[in-house]
């Protein structure tokens, strides 16, 4: 089966991030992550950022993919936050600003479909013009929308 990751994407799952810098914006992520997912927020808090002090998520191109893998859902819930201000302390891979995140919050038991997953959002968001064009659209979650969900975005 080949996973999409936005199938999992929807209205209330896109948002613009009014943060300045790292803290701001994983805070409004993982607040609209504990809404969607109704888990506590603290636990999601605490995978997070164990998961970032592994390894930076920001991948480079403007882009960052934070991602956790939890107990107590049954479906990946995947958000994605696109950045009023240029996030300069992200620590990209390319030492560049982050301006588009998409958080992930899988299942916990299927690592293969997990990375399939993951796999699928970086396939889709390597593309600078896509980038561009996200970027544009804060401010706009249903313009947002609209864009990830283009067949040939």
């Amino acid at each position: 089966m080949k996973y999409d990751f936005t199938q999992y994407v929807t209205k209330d799952s896109v948002i613009s991030l009014d943060g300045r810098n790292k803290l701001e914006v994983m805070d409004q992520l993982i607040t609209r992550a504990a809404d969607l997912t109704k888990l506590n927020r603290d636990v999601i808090f605490r995978l997070t950022w164990k998961r970032e002090q592994m390894m930076t998520t920001g991948v480079g191109g403007m882009l960052a993919l934070p991602h956790i893998r939890i107990n107590d859902i049954n479906h990946p819930f995947v958000i994605v936050g696109v950045c009023e201000n240029p996030i300069e302390d992200y620590q990209g891979q390319d030492d560049q600003p982050v301006r588009v995140i998409v958080f992930t919050v899988a299942p916990d038991e299927n690592q293969e479909a997990y990375l399939q997953l993951l796999s699928s959002i970086s396939r889709k968001l390597r593309n600078p013009a896509l980038i561009e064009e996200l970027i544009s659209a804060v401010g706009a979650p249903a313009k947002i929308l609209e864009i990830i969900k283009r067949e040939n975005a």
